[in-house]
């Protein structure tokens, strides 16, 4: 790993192979702040990005809720209710969601309360997926150790 970037984070080009996210939506992510990397910031041109395990569980979840529909300024509503009302701090990466492609929901464990996070019509419809936060970390651990033996 190059010695300019924190020990034990990821590079840039390892995020995006690890989260199947693409380059220029990682770059436009972190340069736009909606999900910044944690380890290291970019600082002027040449510099690198560092992402730390839970930002790239944040960036997978992001990505599959993007791929069911959910708008980039609906990720945003749904990120900052939850550092809001929850206090999280990765809050992709610290809660279950689920979605129907047009709203986005807070499973409350614990309880049979399911919130909706942006109050559109049709919130109840079907078919939902379902993001499963224990597979996704364990789909997560799986990229970064093979991304490993590939390195070592």
């Amino acid at each position: 790993m190059d010695a300019r970037i924190s020990e034990g984070a990821f590079t840039s080009g390892q995020a995006c192979r690890l989260t199947d996210v693409p380059y220029r939506t990682l770059d436009y992510w972190a340069s736009s702040r909606f999900l910044s990397p944690s380890a290291q910031a970019a600082d002027g041109t040449g510099t690198w990005r560092g992402y730390t395990f839970l930002d790239l569980v944040q960036l997978r979840v992001a990505k599959r809720l993007r791929d069911a529909g959910i708008s980039l300024q609906g990720l945003r509503t749904v990120q900052e209710r939850l550092r809001q009302e929850r206090t999280l701090e990765a809050p992709l990466a610290q809660t279950y969601l689920l979605t129907n492609g047009r709203d986005v929901f807070e499973v409350k464990r614990g309880r049979d309360e399911v919130w909706s996070m942006l109050r559109q019509p049709g919130q109840r419809s079907f078919p939902w997926v379902i993001l499963d936060l224990s597979h996704t970390v364990a789909e997560v651990r799986q990229a970064v150790q093979a991304e490993r033996r590939k390195v070592g």
